[in-house]
């Protein structure tokens, strides 16, 4: 009989970026003279870095709330010497509905080295494994990560007995990050003028260093040994969720109901430049 090992590796992104260091806006650097103009950006942009604190999830988050007010936003911006600002704002009306298609942020987690199978076999790596590849199928991003690859990884776990491929445990996707404070948010009070960094410098918010994305969700493997096996899998065909983010399907040996969860808070952000999982299978004799 033959065996056959699962490949599964980080790989850098491939294909031209679509978007260089975009990030959630820093409100605290609107202008008071653009207040009405700039409301909706300032909460968006005020809840999100309130809620969340990598600069993933912040930006995930203003993403999936883009605010109604961007343009003529960055209009009064472009009016009051906060030209850098009213770039980056302008920017993320295209990038976000893009970044959110490509499952950058569904596929943007650490990933385990290609020799480290406890790793790839843990249950929360094979969660986030399922979450990009639901999102993947569910958009329709060829050659990246898929339901399927996620499936052969499982599969392969499960042979090997790690537990977090058990047959009892399910797998579910996650919502994008999203602001939830909205009915109890008193309008932030805006100080600033204009100039400075509002006007040719960094206005990401927290300061942090704003991620790279990159417009392929593709990448090569690298060879990782594990094991044959098989798993029951129900609820498999992802359906769109929140923002077309992520599949709504539920996975696990014994037909678990499909469930929703928070997007989690705190993450450490990937390093710089977004992080791909590819999967191939390869027998051997």
């Amino acid at each position: 009989m033959s065996t056959k090992t699962v490949l599964f590796a980080a790989a850098a992104l491939a294909g031209a970026a679509y978007v260089s260091a975009q990030a959630a806006p820093a409100w605290q650097y609107i202008p008071s003279a653009c207040s009405s103009a700039c409301a909706n950006v300032a909460e968006v942009a005020y809840l999100c870095e309130t809620e969340y604190t990598s600069t993933t999830d912040i930006y995930g988050c203003y993403c999936n709330s883009l605010p109604s007010d961007s343009s003529s936003c960055a209009s009064c911006l472009n009016s009051n010497n906060a030209a850098s600002l009213a770039s980056l704002i302008t920017s993320d009306i295209a990038a976000c509905p893009s970044a959110i298609k490509s499952c950058f942020f569904a596929c943007s987690f650490n990933t385990c080295a290609s020799t480290d199978i406890a790793c790839q076999c843990d249950a929360s790596y094979l969660e986030n494994i399922y979450n990009c590849g639901s999102c993947n199928t569910a958009n329709g991003n060829t050659g990246s990560t898929q339901v399927s690859d996620w499936q052969a990884l499982h599969d392969s776990c499960a042979a090997q007995n790690y537990t977090g491929a058990a047959s009892t445990r399910s797998f579910t996707t996650q919502p994008l990050a999203s602001a939830t404070g909205q009915n109890a948010y008193v309008a932030v009070t805006l100080t600033a003028s204009g100039g400075g960094a509002a006007a040719t410098g960094s206005v990401a918010a927290s300061g942090v260093a704003p991620v790279t994305l990159s417009g392929a969700q593709t990448g090569s493997s690298a060879a990782a040994a594990a094991g044959t096996g098989a798993a029951a899998v129900s609820g498999a065909s992802a359906s769109g969720s929140k923002a077309a983010a992520s599949g709504s399907a539920a996975v696990s040996g014994a037909a678990a109901a499909t469930t929703s969860k928070s997007a989690a808070k705190g993450l450490a952000a990937p390093a710089a430049g977004v992080l791909a999982v590819a999967g191939v299978v390869a027998a051997l004799l």
